[in-house]
């Protein structure tokens, strides 16, 4: 379940390093924003380079970079496209472009034209326009992100495991502690301090914010099966049993 880090140090300093002289600003936005209005998303976009933009290593002008970027725009609209499909398709047919799909982020994290594309657009959706940064065009989508915490019952011979139960018997604590879960007025953290054996135990078994793709598969899609506040069933994954519960 291990993220990865999907621009490269030196892009990762200049964006945080341009994000710094608005820290404060950022701060006061997202004090005063909407209830609904999300702290961190996940998206991903389609890089196109041209010469002069930072890190560009291909003599395409910029012109020309905005005629590929119409493309893979074009391409991203379309109903029911893939837009990793077709970012990898144009990063493999067109030299110094770049898919990416980024790290879940909060306000103040990126350059300011992309910070406030990717807080403008619905999950899902696709920025009608390309957007300019000094890396190059962006076609940027904002990819649809849940926030869940959970419990982890381990059992011996289960990926990192040091428990000494069985299977059977990690199966049948599971469905116990699910059923503690559900009810009324139960305390899913209390539960998550008491029983869980993750290491994000300490942090009350929240994982994070997280868009498909993330994490183990039977995981992924008994967390995007949940509505805020639900508990999932019992789900296993090679490092044991899990109850997931769907913060927002």
């Amino acid at each position: 379940m291990n993220r990865w880090t999907v621009f490269s140090l030196p892009a990762v300093a200049i964006f945080l390093a341009c994000a710094a002289g608005r820290a404060a600003e950022a701060a006061a936005t997202t004090a005063t924003a909407s209830a609904a209005q999300p702290t961190t998303i996940c998206a991903s976009h389609i890089l196109v380079r041209f010469w002069g933009a930072v890190f560009a290593k291909d003599l395409r002008t910029s012109p020309v970079a905005r005629v590929i970027a119409l493309q893979a725009l074009e391409k991203a609209k379309q109903p029911g496209a893939d837009f990793e499909a077709i970012g990898r398709e144009f990063e493999k047919t067109y030299p110094d472009v770049l898919f990416e799909r980024l790290e879940p982020f909060g306000r103040g994290k990126m350059l300011e034209p992309f910070e406030n594309v990717v807080f403008s657009l619905k999950e899902g959706q696709v920025a009608d326009d390309i957007t300019t940064t000094i890396f190059g065009f962006h076609i940027i989508r904002r990819n649809p992100a849940i926030h869940c915490r959970h419990i982890l019952i381990s059992y011996q011979g289960a990926s990192r495991s040091i428990a000494t139960r069985s299977r059977e018997e990690a199966r049948a604590l599971a469905e116990k502690v699910r059923s503690e879960a559900l009810e009324p007025g139960a305390d899913f953290p209390a539960l998550v301090r008491r029983y869980s054996e993750a290491p994000d135990k300490v942090k009350g078994g929240d994982v994070g914010v997280f868009d498909r793709g993330r994490m183990i598969q039977s995981f992924e899609d008994a967390a995007f099966a949940l509505k805020p506040g639900e508990i999932s069933p019992v789900v296993e994954t090679r490092f044991g049993f899990h109850i997931i519960q769907r913060i927002e």
